[in-house]
């Protein structure tokens, strides 16, 4: 299957991932860029939390069921709104502001610059992505991967997508799981989407080359404004670093922190703008914070690491509110009540963070990362944009000092974005470098100690110190050309006369305009040298299934891909999970005894995958095969994903054909499906 035979599950994506939330944003007055920025964050906030609500009120989780939840909330909007432009409310729709104090010219030059701004880093990611899958139907082989491919098709089949029992996709191992991204992935499938496979890959490409960059430049405005030519020198480096938003595909696959990730530079944004650092006021933005409130559940919804990380980020920003209210308390400007209530709230902020900072580690014994470098490795890593190992991003580099010394001339004004930057680069840092212990733990344990997921997290802080240092460039250089351009003391005959004549024609307002604009988009390319070569190799490495790959080899996918024309749909299949038997669910649509790697397991679920190939013999083992239908077992040898101390008998006698009352169904190379005959 080609990608342009996929591209009907590419539009079915793009209405499912934009239109509920595009529609509930317009209704509630969002103009502009925000609509688009802001649009797949509410839309998941819609759908996760409708599949907790629909959870509990038994209501199946669909694309209808979800239309009416979103034409519901849709309905309470325009009502809200109606009621306050009743009782003559001077603003009756969000609006957050524009983002610069001055505002830059509608010309069609700089509309299509803003333009390039998206559509540069959605070409370049979108085709890294699409190079490193090689095709729309390929997956990622790592262990992760077993449950979300897995999850998407359970979600579709029972219609339930509570994140509270999620869990490992079995009854006896159901629990808290993220569904945000799952969720709608699932309603993109039950739309029409092609495959599971299909889907996620599609999906994945949507949130990369999409919502990454839309919300990197909202980011961006939010703290330096929406100069064109900075937003589009952003935009093209936003697909210049190695460790996001690749990182997260090549390595895990860590789908759901990669989905969540994508949306955290939107939503910090607003969080930024919700404290009013910005204004220089002491007032906070009512319209930032009722879309911080429509946005935050659906980025904790998909991976609760990212919420926590919002709060990290934002921390500098609530904390320069308040010494903003204690410097006007010292003048005198700002009564005794109204400081005390700004010292309470951010008290609250900072004990709250505490509370779900402790409240969101997973035990510590899934924290296991262990450090690799040394503190030198680690800070040269975060100030180079070349963290775990990977080749100095040179150009991203240069802008970034520029950006640091912009914040050092102008410290009053963006100390904050200076904080953000520390509080990433001192968690990698720890993790990285900083030897295991309680210590270690509790800064990073949130992330299960592993030093991918915060170098995944180092470019969202790094590109607004970037973008600082391009917008200082751009600023400066233009003069210097001016002036060059001008001087009368330069010989007539000067070997560089050629240019200054070149130079001389381009000095009108377009003419300058455009040749920035290919200057920085010259510059943009060439950020996507060496440094991103290994990480695409590694994509393309990870995403590539061989005769001998470690979770699910050619041989074993052909077999799962024909289980639909071979097992009832009613009937379970047995087979070992770590060798990738598993993933028949997902290729399928066929039940597998159990549809992760880990998980816990009932004492009949355990029974089967122990002892299924003893039906013959042992008389416990036929009644809970009738129970549960589990006629069918898949043998895919002895190669383990990730070998454990639990033995998994329960197929391995199936090899030799030493097991009675089976017979064999279907081979295809070392993947046989066999059935049992013992238990008729």
């Amino acid at each position: 299957m080609s990608w342009w035979e996929t591209l009907p599950t590419l539009a079915i994506a793009v209405l499912v991932f934009f239109v509920p939330g595009l529609s509930l944003l317009w209704a509630a007055g969002v103009r502009g860029l925000s609509l688009a920025v802001l649009a797949v964050p509410v839309t998941t906030t819609v759908a996760a939390s409708g599949g907790i609500i629909f959870g509990f009120a038994r209501i199946p989780f669909n694309p209808l069921t979800v239309l009416a939840l979103t034409l519901v909330v849709l309905v309470i909007i325009v009502a809200v709104r109606l009621v306050l432009r009743r009782r003559g409310v001077s603003q009756d729709h969000l609006s957050i502001g524009e983002a610069d104090l001055v505002s830059y010219p509608k010309t069609r030059l700089n509309t299509l610059i803003i333009l390039l701004s998206v559509l540069v880093p959605a070409l370049i990611i979108g085709a890294r992505y699409m190079s490193g899958f090689g095709s729309p139907e390929s997956f990622s082989e790592t262990f992760d991967n077993v449950y979300h491919l897995n999850a998407v098709r359970y979600i579709a089949d029972t219609q339930t997508a509570n994140t509270l029992t999620l869990g490992n996709l079995t009854e006896t191992s159901k629990g808290l799981y993220p569904a945000g991204m799952h969720a709608l992935l699932a309603l993109v499938f039950m739309s029409g989407g092609q495959a599971i496979t299909v889907v996620v890959n599609w999906g994945s490409i949507l949130y990369g080359a999409l919502v990454w960059p839309l919300g990197s430049l909202f980011l961006v405005t939010r703290i330096i404004g929406s100069r064109p030519l900075t937003l589009l020198g952003a935009g093209v480096l936003s697909a210049g670093f190695s460790s996001f938003p690749y990182l997260m595909v090549a390595f895990g696959i860590l789908y759901p922190n990669h989905a969540a990730l994508t949306m955290l530079p939107a939503v910090l944004a607003l969080a930024i703008e919700a404290t009013g650092i910005r204004s220089g006021k002491l007032r906070l933005n009512v319209s930032a914070l009722i879309l911080l409130v429509a946005t935050v559940p659906g980025l904790a919804l998909t991976h609760p690491s990212a919420f926590v990380a919002l709060l990290a980020f934002t921390a500098p920003a609530v904390l320069g509110v308040f010494f903003r209210s204690l410097a006007r308390r010292a003048r005198g400007d700002l009564s005794t009540k109204a400081f005390i209530l700004w010292a309470l709230a951010t008290a609250v902020y900072f004990l709250g963070t505490l509370g779900v900072w402790i409240a969101a580690r997973p035990p510590l014994s899934a924290a296991s990362w262990p450090p690799f470098q040394t503190n030198a490795q680690a800070l040269g890593e975060v100030l180079t944009s070349a963290p775990m190992g990977t080749t100095v991003a040179w150009i991203i580099f240069l802008f970034t000092v520029a950006g640091l010394y912009v914040i050092a001339r102008r410290f009053r004004t963006y100390w904050w974005t200076l904080g953000m930057f520390i509080i990433a680069g001192v968690l990698y840092l720890i993790v990285s470098a900083w030897p295991p212990g309680s210590f270690r733990y509790f800064m990073t344990g949130v992330w299960y100690s592993d030093s991918n997921r915060f170098a995944a997290m180092l470019p969202l802080v790094t590109l607004p110190v970037v973008a600082l240092g391009l917008d200082w460039i751009i600023a400066r250089l233009s003069p210097i050309l001016t002036r060059w351009v001008s001087d009368t003391q330069l010989r007539a005959k000067s070997p560089l006369q050629p240019l200054r004549k070149l130079a001389a024609r381009l000095q009108g307002p377009t003419g300058s305009t455009t040749t920035a604009a290919v200057v920085i988009l010259v510059l943009g390319i060439a950020a996507q040298g060496g440094t991103l070569a290994n990480v695409q190799q590694k994509l393309t490495t990870t995403f590539e299934t061989r005769s001998d790959s470690s979770l699910v080899t050619t041989d074993e996918l052909t077999l799962m891909k024909q289980l639909a024309s071979l097992v009832p749909a009613s009937d379970i299949i047995v087979g070992n999970p770590r060798t990738g038997a598993s993933m028949a669910y997902a290729f399928s649509g066929r039940h597998v005894i159990a549809p992760h790697i880990l998980g816990a397991r009932s004492d009949s679920e355990k029974l089967l995958m122990d002892h299924w190939s003893e039906a013959a013999y042992n008389p416990s083992v036929c009644p809970v095969i009738k129970e549960k239908r589990a006629y069918w077992a898949l043998d895919f040898a002895d190669d383990e994903m990730t070998p454990r101390g639990e033995p998994l008998e329960g197929t391995r006698d199936l090899a030799d054909n030493s097991a009675p009352g089976v017979e064999l169904v279907k081979a295809v190379g070392k993947a046989r499906l066999f059935r049992v005959t013992a238990c008729q």
